[in-house]
């Protein structure tokens, strides 16, 4: 009987040729984790990701509350134009002290 998906009716030439070894098994993930210095490797990575994650969090709320702080002492700066100076004053302080914590990270 014949293989109708090849082109070759002697089987025993497919299987000639040279013998290479298989590759070397690699370790999984499930394997790693299991040894107390690959679960010490998940933690770490997964502290990190956390620092990072409440970094980008800290510096966006920040940048979001210096927008809104800006706009507001532009607003309040053409109600009241002899109070300009104090809005930006704040502002001005707000922002350095939301800067000098984003930098020591």
């Amino acid at each position: 009987m014949s293989n109708p998906n090849s082109s070759n009716d002697d089987a025993t030439t497919i299987l000639t040729g040279d013998i290479i070894d298989p590759s070397p098994a690699r370790r999984s993930l499930g394997m790693l984790l299991s040894t107390r210095a690959g679960s010490l490797m998940l933690q770490d990575a997964m502290l990190k990701a956390g620092n990072d994650h409440c970094h980008a969090l800290l510096a966006h709320t920040a940048m979001e509350h210096t927008g809104a702080l800006a706009m507001t002492a532009g607003r309040l700066g053409s109600i009241a134009p002899h109070g300009r100076r104090h809005y930006q004053a704040i502002l001005d302080a707000y922002a350095e002290k939301a800067i000098e914590q984003i930098r020591r990270w």
